[in-house]
């Protein structure tokens, strides 16, 4: 009897007990019934009487070592909360009611209580913000590994949801001046609307092993964005494998088939792009001059220029890296989608936290 009880306990779910005594009182009826269908004799009676207050104890630990764990986190200090968690705590809290609101995370009250919103994006955060593996993870806010993992994929999904709102190429001619102007500020270049590259993001030996191997020889994904002068992301495309250079990158985003379709729309009033010398000379992307001996003065001053120009997408991946630092590698996951979908969430989150001037 005792066992069959202690298997309703220790089964894996998402969920765990209401911080209300009502439900925890519920919950311990509901196992002393369900148990009582199966007693036989008064051997599993003296049996139960035994191994209920453990079970009960128990119930009682899960549930104040998620609550411990959330005060300590709540109780860190600014520097503290970004520095382990990525984000600020103003834009954590903002995103967290947004999430909440989203109806994403069930809400029954039924049964189990689910994880609360709080509860769902701090495990998030806890796992792009660092390297470790899941079962630390799991440990500390003491869920199992894969419902950690199944939090971690459906705050994703939700931040996906967020991608088009957060990542937006500029579209009035007022935010295109503004973009233009900054840049020329900072590089004294005209008429730049950004800065493109790409930042290879390592994984584990996937299936296609051959594929992701890139020039450097590790396996990789690679992430493709537009910069602007305050080094938020304009336009992303990420996904493909590591053997491919940059330039065949672009060739497949839907950047360059929409600039190829549509130029005047994204590049109006002679715009354009700058990119390193493994990118194709375009009307609306700029590499520098090849070096070599024949180089006037004025183009010799513009690759200087050019160059300093490109440092800003290397802050910015530097950025993006530092502070959600699983993108530096994806250690034990092989699942491709998974890690680009994660990887895009990171560019989304990177945006909101320059929005708020972080």
């Amino acid at each position: 009897m005792a066992n069959k009880a202690l298997a309703l306990l220790l089964t894996d779910t998402i969920s765990y007990k209401s911080d209300s005594s009502d439900n925890e009182s519920s919950s311990w009826s509901d196992l002393c019934s369900l148990t009582s269908e199966f007693s036989d004799d008064d051997d599993d009676d003296e049996e139960d009487r035994l191994f209920f207050p453990l079970m009960q104890y128990l119930i009682r630990l899960r549930r104040e070592r998620v609550d411990d764990y959330l005060h300590i986190i709540e109780s860190y200090t600014e520097a503290e909360f970004k520095n382990r968690l990525g984000l600020s705590r103003k834009i954590a809290c903002r995103l967290i009611d947004d999430l909440e609101k989203s109806g994403i995370i069930a809400n029954h009250k039924f049964g189990l209580k689910p994880l609360e919103p709080r509860l769902c994006f701090y495990i998030f955060l806890s796992f792009i913000a660092n390297t470790e593996p899941l079962t630390p993870i799991a440990t500390r806010f003491d869920i199992s590994i894969s419902s950690t993992f199944r939090v971690i994929r459906r705050v994703v999904a939700w931040i996906l949801t967020k991608m088009d709102d957060a990542i937006k190429w500029p579209q009035d001619m007022s935010e295109i001046m503004t973009i233009c102007d900054n840049f020329h500020n900072k590089t004294g270049i005209s008429n730049m609307l950004g800065v493109i590259d790409c930042t290879h993001v390592k994984i584990e030996k996937p299936k296609d092993a051959p594929e992701y191997c890139n020039t450097k020889g590790y396996f990789s994904i690679i992430l493709q964005a537009t910069i602007d002068a305050k080094l938020r992301f304009t336009n992303i495309y990420c996904g493909e494998p590591g053997s491919l250079s940059c330039a065949r990158v672009l060739r497949k985003s839907p950047l360059y088939h929409t600039a190829t379709q549509n130029q005047a729309g994204l590049f109006p009033h002679d715009t354009f792009l700058v990119g390193h010398s493994g990118y194709p000379s375009l009307t609306w992307l700029v590499p520098p001059f090849r070096e070599n001996k024949r180089l006037t003065l004025n183009q010799r001053e513009f690759n200087s220029l050019h160059a300093a120009t490109r440092k800003l997408s290397d802050k910015a991946f530097n950025l993006l890296k530092n502070r959600f630092r699983r993108i530096k590698l994806f250690t034990v996951y092989r699942n491709v989608t998974f890690i680009t979908d994660t990887i895009v969430a990171a560019c989304v989150l990177h945006n909101y936290c320059l929005s708020e001037n972080e």
